[in-house]
């Protein structure tokens, strides 16, 4: 498939980072990915289920040398910050992290686990409360939670 790569370095279009493919049996996860992130944006993009445009943020990140875009809806289904958007804010631009695509029971999510720390945080879109600094009284800074 060289000549298809090399149209599309010339058109300029990077390929997508592809945490999981669809299969007879549902979505599958395509293993741990090793990326580097490089930067963010917003950007507009198509609803798969629906068709209907939505906001988005794109991620650019670099995947053994080459460049690849990372695309996560801006909202959740419940109108918040999409769960994803909250944890790859606390990624600096040039950090490595881990992104696996997991299955707990019948929902899929993404797990992100920073390459220079050994602990992982699983986050599930339903389990995210939604904290404001002004939420948190000084006593309760220090916890275990790690979404603090």
């Amino acid at each position: 498939m060289n000549i298809s790569q090399e149209l599309l370095k010339k058109a300029n279009i990077i390929p997508r980072l592809r945490l999981g493919s669809k299969t007879d049996k549902g979505v599958q996860g395509t293993g741990p990915h090793k990326v580097k992130f490089i930067t963010d944006k917003e950007a507009k993009g198509t609803d798969p289920p629906t068709g209907k445009e939505r906001d988005e943020v794109a991620y650019l990140v670099e995947e053994n040398g080459q460049k690849k875009s990372y695309r996560v809806p801006k909202f959740g289904k419940n109108g918040e910050i999409h769960y994803l958007v909250i944890r790859l804010a606390e990624i600096k631009e040039g950090e490595e992290v881990i992104l696996e695509m997991k299955r707990k029971g019948i929902k899929n999510y993404v797990e992100v686990s920073p390459v220079n720390n050994t602990s992982r945080v699983e986050i599930e879109d339903d389990d995210i409360p939604i904290i404001n600094e002004d939420d948190i009284n000084e006593d309760e800074q220090e916890t275990d939670n790690p979404l603090l």
